[in-house]
């Protein structure tokens, strides 16, 4: 019998929408003897009106590392959800995930054995320059499957990777279809321009289907100009596609390396429409420390379109916003 396994395009339209946020010029490779240890404060974060909006967009855009890249790589440690403007976690995912669909294992004759498992090979090449080479393991009853890819300057959606990864997960046989994956890397290094970041942790995607499906996140990224870190830890994004729009749904923890942690969720679904690259409506909400009035201090983002939203905060924890930024641009992050 022969079966075609190809890793046909999961709709991951939110990867077009979530990148982390990365800065600085130059180096660090993958691979590389440094560490990406968080090395910021861990303990929870007292928010007031001066760091209000950094945490909120921060925690939004996965890391304030200067220069937004595009929806590359912002630092985020235990609990980061990248998603201001274009987050940049969710761009390395979606070139990370665009390379597997590179790889083509063409038809090829079962064994006989049940539980036959084999080695596939293959060598990809940059839409933008550079290659990388797979090493894949499937098996043939189950379609789990797991292996390394190698990166060698790889380029796509002018994001280049350098370093190594290991992935697994499982495809259905039949359909051809990604069921879920998981992406792990130690010290891979993901460049856009002079802005440099260097990543740990793993990502998984899982519950996948042509409406969506849920992703979590447990990475460490380095500023490689500045050298500090940020941290995203158990961040969970649950992710709805529909015609013309998608809603993404977040919790989770986020660490910044001079404030402290705060905790994420949205009360109210982003929701980006077509090839937006900033949400239109939605709320986000980031708690901080327990404040003088007995609850925790917060900001709250709110989406006003496409190319605006506003940060208020409740800096004392007696569940009033006393502080407001008023109008903000996308553009301007």
């Amino acid at each position: 019998m022969k079966k075609s396994l190809r890793f046909k395009d999961v709709t991951l339209a939110v990867f077009l929408v979530l990148f982390l946020t990365a800065c600085g010029g130059g180096g660090g490779g993958a691979g590389s003897s440094s560490s990406t240890s968080y090395t910021g404060l861990t303990t929870q974060a007292t928010i007031d009106e001066n760091n209000a909006e950094e945490l909120s967009t921060g925690a939004y855009m996965g890391g304030q590392t200067g220069s937004a890249i595009g929806g590359t790589v912002g630092v985020i440690q235990s609990g980061e959800c990248g998603l201001a403007g274009r987050p940049s976690m969710f761009k390395v995912v979606q070139v990370l995930e665009g390379s597997l669909h590179k790889v083509d294992f063409m038809s090829r004759t079962y064994g006989t054995f049940v539980g036959e498992i084999y080695t596939d090979s293959a060598t990809i090449y940059g839409d933008c320059g550079g290659s990388g080479s797979i090493t894949l393991s499937v098996d043939d009853q189950t379609g789990n499957f797991s292996g390394r890819m190698n990166f060698n300057n790889y380029c796509d959606e002018g994001v280049t990777f350098s370093g190594n990864m290991d992935l697994s997960g499982q495809m259905d046989l039949y359909t051809e279809e990604i069921i879920e994956f998981t992406f792990s890397f130690d010290n891979i290094t993901a460049t856009m321009g002079s802005d440099s970041i260097t990543l740990e942790g793993d990502i998984s995607l899982f519950s996948v289907t042509s409406y969506g499906g849920t992703m979590t996140m447990n990475i460490t990224l380095r500023d490689n100009s500045t050298k500090e870190t940020f941290r995203l830890k158990d961040c969970t994004m649950t992710f709805t596609e529909r015609a013309n729009y998608v809603d993404m749904e977040l919790s989770g923890r986020y660490y910044d390396p001079n404030y402290g942690y705060v905790d994420i969720n949205t009360t109210t679904p982003l929701r980006i429409y077509g090839d937006n690259e900033n949400p239109s409506e939605g709320i986000l909400v980031v708690n901080g420390k327990t404040g003088i009035g007995g609850g925790s201090t917060k900001a709250r983002l709110t989406v006003l379109s496409s190319s605006t939203y506003k940060v208020e905060a409740d800096t004392d924890g007696d569940g009033f916003y006393d502080y407001d930024t008023g109008v903000l641009y996308w553009s301007d992050l």
